[in-house]
């Protein structure tokens, strides 16, 4: 009974001895992964924002790549320069557009004046004055009329000043609105018949009148005196038609080479009782022009009489001729009573004139003329200060 007894004392202390190990480590197993738990869900944290991380690099860099793609193919020239007109970047386009090579970007614009003077004289005019003010421009580089637009982007550039420049070409538009121009010119001939057909029937009538009175007159001795009108009517009729003619017919230029001395001498013999109010000057003197002698001569002669018509009586007509990188730049300058802005924008239209005895197809022939010459004329104006007119041929 007594063995009995102590072994089931003993069978007891064994179960419960087990039991209490087994607890004991089941503690320390519990124990050992909240010890691993609390480590292992900060790593998870960690490996969770590195995940996101290198997806918003990853987005960027798509970003980056989708940005370049799209500005290596804009039709439009894109380019950054610092405060100190350095050229930061800029789209293959804008290059181009300026024939730049790549070698020239992070260098100043003093660097790339030979290769580029147009851009170098836009650029180094720009300011910042703070006020975020855009400043644009249209010049030719190598026969391309380019419209370039500036501006400020002190913000871009941590605060430090700089210029976002946007370059296009817009040659095609130009020539686009040149032939809408023209249109508009072929649908004013109309309008302009009726004003040949009123200038013949004005002097036809006058013509009429006088041989009339001459025939009734016959024997008195002022048929000199109508005959003389009759002849003036007669030159007036013929101006008329001879400046038409010039502007309706198609020219048909014979290019020469024209040194440009013998050509100011023809210009001012043309005039040879104003020759100290007329002034032309040759940069440099030994200047050639390959153009139509004779075309030329007349644009530039009608010009003239334009602005001697229209001078003060201390006025002076400035003429100066420049080989520029561009081209030939002819200026007529001068300072006599000008036009205003109404009176600029028609003054180009045929048969459009503020003279009393004026054809209005003075300007309108120059403007054929230089075209035809493979040119651009523009027109400057204003009250009081004067007119000038720049040929770029």
């Amino acid at each position: 009974m007594k063995v009995l007894v102590a072994w089931g004392f003993f069978l007891a202390f064994v179960i419960i001895s087990i039991y209490i190990i087994i607890i004991k480590k089941l503690k320390k197993v519990v124990r050992g992964e909240e010890e691993r738990e609390a480590p292992d869900f900060v790593l998870e944290n960690i490996r969770h924002t590195l995940d996101q991380r290198n997806a918003l690099f990853r987005e960027l860099e798509i970003r980056e790549k989708l940005n370049e793609i799209i500005l290596n193919n804009l039709a439009i020239g894109v380019a950054v320069f610092d405060k100190f007109k350095i050229l930061k970047s800029a789209n293959p386009m804008f290059r181009r557009l300026f024939h730049l090579p790549e070698e020239k970007l992070n260098q100043s614009i003093v660097q790339f004046q030979e290769e580029s003077p147009e851009l170098f004289q836009f650029v180094r005019q720009l300011k910042d004055t703070g006020t975020g003010k855009e400043q644009e421009e249209q010049t030719t580089v190598r026969g391309r009329i380019i419209k370039l637009h500036s501006t400020p982007v002190s913000e871009l550039l941590g605060n430090k000043g700089g210029y976002l420049l946007l370059a296009e070409d817009i040659t095609d538009i130009e020539a686009a609105k040149s032939q809408l121009e023209l249109k508009k010119r072929l649908e004013i001939i109309g309008e302009m018949s009726a004003g040949l057909a009123h200038e013949f029937k004005n002097s036809l009538s006058t013509l009429k009148g006088y041989a009339q009175m001459i025939e009734n007159e016959s024997q008195s001795g002022i048929i000199g005196k109508y005959t003389a009108r009759i002849l003036s009517e007669v030159e007036d009729i013929n101006g008329v038609v001879n400046q038409f003619l010039l502007y309706a017919k198609p020219l048909q230029p014979e290019i020469e080479t024209v040194p440009v001395s013998s050509f100011r001498e023809e210009i001012l013999n043309s005039f040879p009782d104003l020759k100290n109010i007329i002034e032309i000057t040759v940069t440099p003197e030994t200047l050639t022009i390959k153009t139509d002698r004779t075309l030329l001569k007349q644009c530039l002669i009608n010009l003239i009489r334009n602005s001697l018509e229209h001078l003060k009586n201390d006025g002076i007509i400035r003429i100066s001729v420049e080989n520029e990188k561009t081209g030939i730049r002819i200026t007529v300058r001068d300072n006599g009573i000008g036009m205003d802005r109404e009176t600029l924008e028609r003054a180009r239209v045929p048969f459009f004139t503020t003279r009393k005895d004026g054809t209005g197809l003075g300007l309108a022939i120059c403007e054929k003329i230089v075209s035809r010459l493979g040119g651009k004329m523009t027109i400057d104006s204003a009250p009081d200060v004067g007119t000038t007119v720049e040929i770029l041929l």
